[in-house]
């Protein structure tokens, strides 16, 4: 897919704030791309798709996880952790999108997972830290990022954040959650 194309189509569907943060989810994950050496254009691709099913309805998104045999995990969570996974969904089966770290960013950019390729970890990165995002603790995240070069004590850092927050709320945790917190803690430094 063209940059123009993924940018069409996030245009059309998205709330222009949702649309002006997935541009600065985009040119967040350009810039990480370049300091990690990551593959720019996907990066851009996944920032800018990665909410492309933020808004689309529950119910819709529950039926693709049952007709496509996605994990039946995600059928106990609502679209703050499903928006991902089925916008990954539509990329590949409606706009032919194949690249699999393009679509493993897109996956799991709220929820993160263990192990996740250069690709993942710059969109999840770049999606908690763009320039709009007023976030407790995101300038010291933005620092690990920018002077420190630390990619992966990051990944921990959000992670563990959004941990305590699910935690703080009484909400479920995803598993893949737990997982990505157990394995950057163990990387990080």
């Amino acid at each position: 897919m063209k940059k123009s194309e993924a940018i069409s189509l996030a245009k059309e569907k998205l709330p222009d704030r949702r649309y002006q943060h997935s541009c600065r989810v985009a040119d967040t994950a350009v810039q990480m791309a370049e300091i990690f050496g990551a593959n720019e254009k996907k990066c851009f691709l996944a920032g800018m798709l990665h909410d492309y099913a933020k808004y689309d309805d529950l119910k819709d998104m529950h039926k693709i996880v049952k007709k496509y045999h996605m994990d039946p995990e995600y059928l106990q969570y609502k679209s703050e952790i499903l928006h991902g996974p089925i916008a990954a969904h539509i990329m590949k089966t409606e706009y032919g999108v194949t690249d699999a770290d393009v679509l493993y960013a897109m996956e799991n950019h709220t929820s993160g997972r263990s192990n996740m390729t250069l690709v993942e970890k710059i969109v999840y990165v770049a999606d908690y830290i763009e320039p709009k995002r007023e976030i407790p603790g995101v300038k010291g995240i933005r620092k690990v990022v920018f002077s420190d070069k630390n990619l992966d004590k990051a990944v921990f850092l959000i992670t563990k954040a959004n941990l305590l927050h699910l935690i703080s709320k009484d909400r479920m945790i995803f598993s893949r959650t737990i997982e990505c917190y157990n394995y950057y803690n163990r990387v990080k430094e």
